[in-house]
């Protein structure tokens, strides 16, 4: 697990983006990997931990997926 932030975050896509000083690039978050209870969003610059696993090359343009998301 890691600490990091949102970045940003869509709620008409469902998706974001983390950032954590323990990753070297920008993670892409899926609001199905957000460890929360109802409607499952984020919002620029809350903090959260969450696992960090390699996403396909260039997939969306990270390479890096976030799942068990918590906020902190």
């Amino acid at each position: 697990m890691v600490d990091g932030v949102c970045v940003w975050w869509s709620d008409e896509d469902g998706w974001g983006a983390l950032r954590s000083n323990e990753v070297e690039s920008e993670v892409f978050v899926h609001f199905s990997n957000v460890d929360m209870t109802g409607y499952h969003s984020l919002r620029a610059g809350r903090r959260v931990r969450f696992e960090v696993e390699p996403y396909p090359p260039g997939q969306d343009g990270y390479f890096f997926r976030a799942h068990n998301v918590a906020i902190v």
